[in-house]
């Protein structure tokens, strides 16, 4: 069995006749002009891998993980070798429906069944939260856990994994925050999140017992000019080094093209870590901007999203939600684009949008506002991005409480009777928001609580 890291959250996974390949994002940015590479992928290296690429894995939606662009770019190819897709089988079919709809050869995988993708090649699919999802992989004798960007960051749901799957000899995970992590003046939520990622790589080797650990799905900057501060916290691989330097597993830091067969290798793990270092050291080149909105193509959009709310939800349960519901959903939120020196404020269960003067709850782009009417799944990518900032305590709270609707839409949850005595949707919210209101209440201190991630 080997490994060969390819990018990002990307590698490829070789034994026998099976050569699976997961999240390919190779170029471009992501994020709704939030997110680059710290280095992209040449056209011919793509070229060259996709010869050899039997199975694709997609661990979720979010687009450094499934990039509609990899798949329009090379779907020739991909349909031309007859490689195989895996996605999680779920009720949100979105992913699914354009894999379909593309032609290629899909498979839906259950949670927790095994799949035999040849001889002596098996994987599980396992969920994680609402989006992501991890895969076990076992392999001439080895076993494989892909962690990619699953919170696993206590004893507890560290444990729930290890019953279906066991310990395993390598474990790829995350190692750095991927999402908001407060405005500009609250770097010290960023070095809290930044060293709860490496807390999460404690709790799972701890839990895991990996012979090996991968660093990977971290490299990636902020390159927009509202988000680029967000890097300054961001863990590099020397910050994972320096954290595991006496640690009883091999930390493998990878380049583009290394490969490992889980035994160690001081000398590549070294020039990886060089490059890399070059890599963090570079300015950041040409960061993004937007481009202003019209306030009538904002409300133009506007009337897609409230089209798409009242179809996916009761109008009459939305209502009910805003003056009972034991959390504060789905309240009036005021959004001011600062390009435009408009403020909105917009009402979801009476489907307005009007101008106002009310003090805001978040400032942005006209472009960020209306890429979030514009998209089902806006507000995660606002979330991501972080191409905003918070105009008053407890704003993005207060907007993700009445904005994120078509989130929960898109996992097939709408307002309808029971959702308000739904105590899973109801421990979710309460719980993200307890997190972000402890954390803007915190501002200066360093023991800020865990944030989210994409």
């Amino acid at each position: 069995m080997q490994i060969e890291f390819v990018n990002h959250a990307s590698v490829l996974i070789s034994h026998g006749d099976v050569r699976l390949l997961t999240d390919p994002w190779y170029q471009g940015p992501a994020f709704h002009k939030g997110w680059r590479l710290l280095v992209e992928t040449p056209d011919d290296t793509i070229a060259d891998l996709l010869d050899r690429v039997t199975h694709i894995w997609i661990s979720h939606e979010h687009p450094d993980h499934f990039s509609i662009g990899f798949f329009k770019r090379w779907g020739d190819t991909i349909r031309a070798r007859g490689i195989k897709l895996l996605f999680q089988g779920i009720e949100d079919q979105r992913v699914a429906d354009f894999l379909r709809a593309q032609g290629f050869d899909l498979t839906e995988m259950d949670f927790g069944r095994p799949y035999t993708l040849g001889q002596d090649f098996e994987a599980i699919c396992l969920k994680d939260e609402f989006y992501d999802s991890l895969i076990s992989i076992r392999a001439g004798g080895q076993h494989v856990l892909n962690l990619n960007d699953c919170a696993v960051a206590d004893d507890a749901r560290a444990k729930e994994i290890h019953d279906v799957v066991g310990d395993c000899d390598v474990l790829l995970t995350q190692f750095s925050y991927a999402a908001w992590e407060g405005g500009r003046e609250n770097r010290d939520w960023r070095v809290a999140a930044a060293q709860e990622k490496l807390n999460n790589i404690r709790v799972q080797a701890r839990a895991f017992k990996p012979k090996q650990v991968i660093p990977f799905a971290s490299f990636v900057a902020f390159a927009h000019v509202r988000n680029a501060y967000l890097n300054d916290a961001a863990n590099t691989p020397d910050d994972v080094i320096a954290a595991f330097r006496d640690a009883d597993f091999d930390l493998r830091v990878m380049q583009p093209g290394d490969v490992t067969d889980g035994t160690p290798d001081p000398g590549a793990h070294a020039r990886a870590a060089e490059f890399w270092r070059a890599v963090y050291a570079r300015p950041l080149d040409d960061p993004m901007t937007y481009d202003s909105v019209e306030d009538d193509k904002i409300r133009a959009s506007f009337d897609g999203w409230r089209d798409r709310v009242f179809a996916n939800n009761s109008r009459a349960a939305m209502r009910l939600a805003q003056k009972l519901s034991p959390i504060a959903v789905l309240q009036p939120v005021v959004i001011h684009t600062d390009d435009t020196g408009q403020s909105w404020r917009i009402d979801p269960p009476a489907g307005t949008l009007e101008p106002t003067e009310a003090k805001a709850d978040l400032v942005m782009h006209s472009e960020s506002l209306n890429f979030l009417f514009s998209n089902s799944f806006g507000f995660d990518t606002l979330g991501v991005n972080g191409t905003f900032e918070e105009a008053r305590t407890g704003g993005f709270s207060r907007a993700a409480r009445s904005l994120a609707i078509e989130n929960l839409n898109n996992l097939g949850l709408r307002f309808g009777p029971g959702l308000l005595f739904e105590p899973r949707i109801i421990g979710v919210f309460l719980e993200r928001l307890r997190k972000v209101s402890a954390r803007m209440k915190g501002v200066g201190k360093t023991e800020a609580p865990t944030g989210r991630d994409a």
